[in-house]
């Protein structure tokens, strides 16, 4: 449950790891495979890089990356240097990447040609950022990651002394959309990300030297802790999808071999009818399956067509990713988020804080040492999240009699587009800028593979001829392409409480949204 008491920080992770078996395979991406002793030989020379640059203890760097073997190697390199991983959606425009980067206080941004195009409109909003380090050698942002590497040849840390950095010290800050439309960033520690890859690691059947699938983001949590810190925990060697492709994904499995992936629904249900399936043999154990709900039909139709067991999970990126699964090794219930991981102790309370009986609903709350200390520069959200230690998710549940935990719904109004966590309020920001709109509220709707979209709802300014199609490209401009409405419904008007609120029970009612009220 607890970390080794000699690893205090994440690096200690990695240089335990290529001090004990420097030629053991680590990472593989395209052509490139690097082993223990040399992926940790990079970082130092990027760290030394980075501190010769001015990164010191403490200073967010910015990676706005797709994956790739350079966004590995920036965050070890950053953590190394002392600084903090700041990861960016590489799927935001500029004004949203800008947003997470001002406000994190970022020194620095590791990005690539295509991000140095996104950011150089908003450049002038990144004050405190002296560098955009492009990984391309296009000649794009400020300093290469070869150059970057080449500082650090030969120079342990820039000439500096080694910056201390404890088990406390700030790790990564990893954004959360916000339900006010600001995203929140959600502070982790040395100590978060080491307990939580500690308690994975005891669940799941792997040994040194398996495979394990890096198919998610790395701007995620679930990617960063399950596809790396754990595999790293375990010694396995990391092999990276270069991109999900349903048609391609059995052809991948085939080449990349991987004893397991991690996924979310819609990558199931995509793959549940892809060509090229395999037969009955080949090197996926299990997948774990969390950030949605995934329903019982998908669950089974997927097992009993390939033969591989589905652990559904629970987490949240405050957790630092991992809370709760249903065991590989024990009894297993469809549709359940199975059970809390030792160590994490978690419950279902009643609206006056109280624990509820067995099969009650109430919201879900976990208390435990991978919980993240709050949100940064956010005080009011940090007391409303975190009461007496315990973290509140808002997602409403029950426990059975055998501990196993069930969400039946969700007190934040948030859409889950794909495994993506949409909030709707900031879609909702984004379209009160447009002139035309009076009203406007934003809601989820059931989709078959997605699990659900997004539909706007919008009453305009009278006398206003509001053009459907104007809006959604005047949308377009503000926010990535995954939170784009899919729908855009208009209204004379919206419905409203007695108060004057925007009403939107009635709103899911009407367009079958996946809750009620």
């Amino acid at each position: 449950m607890q970390p080794d008491p000699a690893l205090t920080t994440l690096p200690d992770l990695l240089r335990s790891r290529a001090g004990a078996e420097p030629d053991r395979p680590f990472v593989r991406f395209k052509e490139r495979t690097m082993t223990y002793g040399e992926f940790d030989a990079r970082t130092d020379q990027l760290a030394a890089g980075l501190a010769d640059l001015g990164v010191t203890g403490g200073d967010v760097v910015s990676v706005f990356l797709p994956n790739c073997l350079e966004f590995l190697e920036a965050w070890w390199a950053i953590l190394k240097a002392g600084g903090v991983l700041g990861p960016v959606n590489p799927a935001y425009v500029g004004p949203e990447a800008a947003y997470v980067i001002e406000h994190s206080r970022a020194v620095a941004v590791v990005t690539d040609e295509r991000g140095v195009g996104v950011l150089a409109p908003v450049r002038g909003e990144l004050g405190r950022v002296d560098q955009v380090i492009c990984i391309d050698d296009s000649g794009a942002g400020d300093v290469s990651l070869a150059a970057i590497a080449q500082r650090g040849a030969g120079k342990p840390m820039g000439g500096r002394a080694p910056i201390s950095r404890g088990p406390d010290d700030l790790a990564s800050i990893l954004y959360t959309s916000g339900t006010t439309g600001k995203p929140k960033g959600a502070m982790l520690t040395h100590r978060n990300l080491l307990v939580n890859a500690t308690q994975g690691a005891e669940l799941v059947p792997l040994g040194a030297g398996d495979r394990v699938g890096m198919l998610l983001p790395l701007f995620h949590a679930n990617a960063q802790v399950v596809t790396c810190l754990i595999p790293m925990m375990i010694r396995c060697e990391v092999v990276m999808w270069e991109r999900f492709s349903a048609s391609k994904f059995w052809e991948t499995v085939e080449q990349l071999q991987p004893a397991t992936i991690s996924a979310v629904p819609t990558i199931l249900a995509a793959v549940l009818n892809a060509p090229n399936a395999p037969g009955p043999e080949n090197s996926l154990r299990y997948i774990i399956c969390g950030a949605a709900p995934l329903s019982v039909d998908l669950l089974e139709a997927f097992e009993t067509k390939f033969g591989i067991r589905i652990l559904e999970g629970y987490g949240l990126t405050e957790t630092s990713c991992v809370s709760s699964i249903n065991p590989f090794y024990g009894a297993r219930k469809a549709g359940s988020i199975g059970l809390p991981i030792r160590g994490q102790p978690m419950k279902i309370i009643g609206e006056d804080g109280s624990q509820v009986a067995n099969g009650e609903y109430g919201e879900i709350v976990i208390h435990g040492p991978n919980v993240m200390p709050g949100y940064l520069y956010n005080e009011a959200a940090t007391a409303d999240s975190i009461r007496d230690g315990w973290l509140h998710t808002g997602d409403i549940g029950y426990v059975d009699d055998d501990g196993y935990f069930f969400i039946v719904d969700r007190t934040k109004d948030m859409i889950i587009r794909g495994g993506e966590n949409i909030y709707p309020r900031e879609i909702e920001e984004v379209i009160y800028e447009h002139e035309g709109v009076l009203e406007v509220a934003v809601i989820g709707l059931p989709h078959e593979v997605r699990g659900e979209e997004v539909l706007a709802v919008v009453a305009p300014v009278d006398g206003y001829e509001l053009d459907t199609e104007q809006l959604a490209a005047f949308v377009a401009q503000r926010l990535a392409k995954y939170k784009l409405p899919a729908r855009i419904e208009l209204r004379d008007e919206l419905p409203k409480t007695p108060t004057g609120k925007i009403s939107k029970g009635p709103l899911r009612e009407e367009f079958g949204s996946v809750f009620g009220s």
